[in-house]
């Protein structure tokens, strides 16, 4: 799992911005650019066709995700979960009668499944106890095993020539070399932003008498 104090430090870096900021995306951790954060929503769910499937959304923050995901999509179940009350109670004010949980998923009980899983932002900011690279396995192990057809999530590249002190970039490769141990059938995306890039793993690796992933059509 990941340490209580690591937990404790996130939590109250969020905190810190929120007190500081209020219900805005400053407060989230990803500065000021609201439209770089809908073109991230865009790449993680191009990772299928969403309309009528249930979706988790771990980090929800204000739950930006859902108004993304209504709007483009037909009938989305939607659950959106983050370990800061504060956010929580902002997204239920925003978003009546949508489902919205403060919950930590490596650590709470989890009965449920959901379709898709993704992650947006949530791997950005650097644990104190320096354990990034465990952690960012963690979570997507444990998304890949409640999720029913796939996850998606995104990273800061290594491909910079910047970084900031309080920032976790990851080689992509290692991100692939990882989800590869989950399941055949991965995708990498770095072609949408020079420092970013998102990773999808499907559930349904399952290779046809042609060699093709069976799924491949049905998910496109």
């Amino acid at each position: 799992m990941w340490s209580d104090s690591d937990k404790k430090d996130m939590i109250q870096q969020y905190v810190s911005q929120f007190t500081k900021y209020g219900h805005d995306i400053r407060s989230l951790l990803w500065g000021g650019k609201k439209n770089r954060q809908f073109l991230r929503f865009k790449i993680l769910t191009e990772i299928g066709n969403l309309s009528g499937s249930s979706v988790l959304d771990v980090g929800c923050g204000f739950g930006d995700m859902y108004d993304f995901l209504k709007v483009n999509f037909k009938d989305i179940y939607y659950t959106g979960v983050d370990i800061v009350p504060d956010f929580i109670k902002i997204a239920h004010k925003e978003y009546f009668n949508v489902d919205f949980r403060v919950l930590d998923i490596l650590n709470d009980p989890i009965k449920e499944k959901w379709d898709y899983i993704f992650v947006s932002g949530l791997f950005n900011r650097s644990l104190a106890s320096g354990a990034n690279k465990f952690f960012k396995e963690a979570m997507i192990r444990k998304m890949f095993e409640i999720a029913n057809k796939g996850i998606a999530a995104n990273f800061l590249s290594t491909y910079v020539d910047f970084r900031l002190p309080e920032a976790s970039h990851i080689d992509p490769m290692l991100i692939f070399q990882f989800c590869k141990s989950l399941s055949k059938r991965i995708s990498l995306r770095h072609d949408y932003m020079p420092y970013e890039f998102t990773i999808y793993a499907y559930k349904n690796d399952h290779i046809n008498d042609r060699s093709i992933f069976s799924d491949y059509l049905i998910n496109k």
